[in-house]
């Protein structure tokens, strides 16, 4: 597979080497569009080569009856080096009890993909990162697992404590400053990004590790009027409210900072997809601990400012929080160390291990009935049955 166009063809891409089983087109697919020495990380294995993360495709390929993949964006960086996806996959895994009742498990996933030029000229991947959403997806697009609550909390609760944590933030504000420049108009032609990127760090820096009153500056000329801050627990609406809910997320620490890990604006400039690792020292916590680690995947819908300098402003905020990878990775001390340089390689070997033996044992039963053949329906085609046998060997589910 020769890609050009990577906005297509690595959907493409994904789709097949997740939802096909057709495990011979799996591995062509694999060996064509990933490097030999490609890097696969995910929360629950890791792998250091093709062949380890062949191995757990092929596994998760069997695992399940059926994959399905639908795409929320797909933004390519400048220099086409980098990929980042948003997707849902469903899944039905047909060990799970879940399946056999017809519930299918979806999950919102942040693929990261860094791509090299090999010297034929063709693109291939290097590093690969699935980040799932699992906080997420549990509570708004498996309704059943939840029976309804999920729903109901993202459609009602949500909107309720996002209006009270403005309230709280904006008073406090208010009070810290007896409120000297609350109400002062900034200036329209100073409202908006210029430099889409470098505005956008600046600001980040300011909203983690400035003081009250240069959040506020923040927020009024970084966000329109009407914009909209979504997060996984509230969702509020207009700048003076985002501002509020921020302010007291950052009042309850001692100290807070971001760094920014990945950055990608789409070729339009009105979508970028940031990646943000958040720190934060509670006023409790002691010195020497580590501090609260949360990785975030920020999505910021923009639109031209209409000020005299042409900028753009936020519009839609999004804040998908990793909440399960901070925890396991992260916020566990020395037990999320050994998790992420020891079980999870280990766990990547043992994955890759199941994936080749099926992989290999496909291949010997499919050479097996090809030389049976040669040998019993002597003389002419291979007989139906064993007709169907191959075909089912080659193509497991006999599905395109």
């Amino acid at each position: 597979m020769h890609m050009q166009f990577l906005a297509e063809d690595v959907p493409h891409a994904i789709t097949n080497v997740l939802s096909t089983h057709n495990w011979q087109a799996r591995k062509q697919l694999i060996d064509s569009v990933f490097a030999e020495d490609v890097q696969f990380w995910h929360l629950f294995h890791d792998c250091k080569n093709r062949r380890e993360l062949f191995g757990v495709y092929q596994m998760w390929g069997a695992y399940n009856f059926w994959i399905g993949v639908k795409y929320q964006r797909v933004i390519p960086d400048k220099q086409h080096l980098q990929v980042v996806v948003d997707l849902e996959e469903t899944t039905r895994v047909w060990w799970a009890p879940l399946t056999w009742l017809l519930i299918p498990l979806r999950l919102n996933l942040n693929v990261v993909l860094d791509l090299q030029e090999e010297g034929n000229g063709e693109l291939t991947f290097t590093h690969q990162a699935n980040h799932i959403f699992w906080v997420e997806s549990l509570l708004e697009i498996n309704p059943i697992l939840t029976l309804w609550v999920g729903p109901a909390f993202m459609k009602y609760i949500r909107p309720m404590a996002g209006s009270s944590y403005a309230q709280i933030g904006n008073a406090i504000y208010a009070r810290i400053s007896d409120a000297p420049g609350h109400a002062k108009p900034i200036k329209a032609q100073e409202v908006g990004f210029t430099n889409v990127e470098i505005d956008l760090q600046k600001a980040i820096s300011v909203a983690y590790g400035g003081n009250a009153f240069k959040r506020w500056n923040m927020s009024q000329t970084m966000y329109a009027d009407h914009a909209e801050y979504v997060h996984t627990f509230f969702t509020v609406k207009g700048k003076h409210n985002i501002f509020g809910v921020h302010n007291l997320w950052v009042f309850l620490m001692r100290k807070s900072e971001a760094k920014i890990q990945r950055l990608v604006c789409a070729e339009s400039q009105n979508l970028v997809l940031v990646d943000l690792e958040q720190r934060y020292w509670p006023y409790l916590w002691w010195p020497e601990w580590a501090p609260l680690t949360i990785w975030v995947h920020v999505i910021l819908t923009l639109e031209d400012a209409h000020t005299i300098k042409a900028g753009k402003v936020i519009v839609k905020h999004e804040d998908h929080v990793l909440w399960v990878e901070s925890l396991l990775l992260r916020n566990l001390g020395p037990f999320s160390r050994f998790y992420d340089h020891t079980i999870r390689r280990l766990i990547g070997i043992f994955f890759s291990f199941v994936g080749n033996s099926i992989y290999s044992l496909l291949l010997y039963l499919s050479n097996l009935v090809s030389t049976v053949c040669v040998y019993v329906c002597v003389g002419a085609c291979m007989c139906d049955l064993c007709v169907t046998v191959h075909a089912w060997l080659v193509d497991v589910s006999c599905r395109p």
